[in-house]
């Protein structure tokens, strides 16, 4: 037996690399493994019927395995042996699920529920819901071209949400993936999205921050007024005397949820899906914090899963410019930014370390920063509560300094 007619193996399959131009690897009697250039590889099978050489696709390796793709073949040629045309039993027999992406983007995740742990299932259902599917979900799977994704890229970049961006983006294309396995579409089209170029990071950019402490305390006293000098919606006024005491991120800020905060023990515990590291984050809650938190609760707990809830609708956050317009009518335009609360803390805090007596590792991980050093960041493995105690005094201190 001639060497292109030897059946595949695995190993074969996952080593066969990207050449200039797509190519084959055959399996024999008819299968064959398509490697196209730009790495997508996909099982297909040739045949005759009624005197017509005709091809099918089996799928997309590794969602169709090769032990599959061989049972495929083997049911298509018992279908033959009865004058059956393959691609026209296919046809015929599509499941009649709607063609719209959710509907298809649903039964994937049916299916994937049983080989993901519940929290990973429920997680990837909850990014689609918040998403993908306002914008694509009501669309026919065969409809949805390269801009309607990058739309979506787009938006949630805009949002600073890079990895959660990443990782929407591989659920979607395996549900490409799915979808051209079942026969609803006929190529995935996240295969010619350059990823490298999509997937940008934001540039740093030093923004505006009060740092001298006489300006810092005015500030906080504008922030307390601001209730009472404008007419403004109960969980601005809120979430902006929170932020001087919390210094989370602003996208952390806004979707802080009611299930992130630990009463009991006094922390804001945030999910590394939603942080910019993509590491959980347990951030000590001072006395200060815990008393506002408490006092937007009558107002929002058990009517809106967010802490601060749209003015305009319980089921969305108040908006990513809400608390730098507080800012400008407060008369900070071009000095104080909501980001900049973060900047305020760590350059006081910094200055002032022989009060507090912090290492300055401390005070990074108040900010949720990575380990700078590299090596040492890949071998610490500690948990989520590193510094737990430190940071609890030190944001005590901070909380304290603020309102002096």
């Amino acid at each position: 037996m001639s060497r292109n007619t030897m059946p595949l193996s695995d190993t074969e399959i996952k080593k066969s690399r990207i050449k200039d131009k797509t190519y084959k690897l055959s399996d024999g009697q008819g299968l064959y493994l398509v490697v196209k250039d730009n790495g997508t590889k996909f099982f297909r099978y040739d045949y005759t019927f009624q005197n017509k050489r005709k091809s099918m696709s089996f799928g997309i390796y590794p969602e169709i395995s090769l032990k599959e793709a061989r049972i495929k073949r083997d049911e298509t040629k018992k279908l033959l042996l009865d004058s059956i045309d393959p691609i026209e039993y296919k046809n015929n027999n599509i499941p009649t699920l709607s063609s719209t992406f959710k509907a298809i983007a649903e039964n994937w995740l049916n299916k994937m529920h049983t080989e993901w742990k519940p929290i990973t299932h429920q997680k990837s259902k909850v990014r689609l819901e918040q998403h993908a599917y306002p914008f694509i979900g009501h669309m026919n799977i065969q409809d949805i071209t390269r801009l309607d994704i990058l739309k979506i890229i787009d938006h949630m970049q805009k949002q600073d949400i890079y990895e959660l961006t990443s990782r929407v983006l591989n659920n979607i294309e395996r549900i490409y993936k799915y979808a051209v396995t079942y026969g609803f579409v006929e190529h995935n089209i996240i295969a010619d999205i350059d990823k490298r170029s999509a997937l940008k990071r934001k540039e740093v950019v030093h923004v505006p921050a009060l740092t001298k402490e006489d300006e810092i305390k005015e500030l906080i006293k504008d922030i307390y007024s601001y209730g009472e000098a404008y007419n403004a919606d109960i969980s601005t006024i809120y979430a902006l005397r929170l932020a001087p005491f919390v210094f989370l991120r602003p996208f952390n800020l806004r979707n802080l949820e009611w299930s992130e905060v630990n009463f009991k023990e006094s922390y804001i515990e945030i999910d590394a899906e939603k942080m910019k590291m993509n590491q959980s984050f347990i951030l000590p809650l001072s006395n200060q914090a815990l008393e506002i938190i408490n006092k937007i609760k009558p107002y929002s707990f058990g009517q809106s899963k967010f802490v601060f809830p749209s003015p305009t609708s319980n089921l969305k956050p108040i908006s990513e410019n809400t608390l730098n317009h507080a800012l400008m009518k407060l008369g900070y335009k071009n000095t104080m930014t909501s980001h900049g609360f973060r900047s305020m803390f760590s350059t006081t805090a910094n200055r002032y370390k022989t009060k507090h007596s912090f290492d300055p590792d401390v005070i990074e991980a108040c900010l949720a920063h990575a380990e700078k050093n590299k090596v040492r960041a890949a071998y610490d493995r500690t948990d989520v509560m590193k510094y737990f105690d430190e940071k609890k005094k030190l944001i005590q201190w901070w909380a304290d300094w603020l309102k002096n």
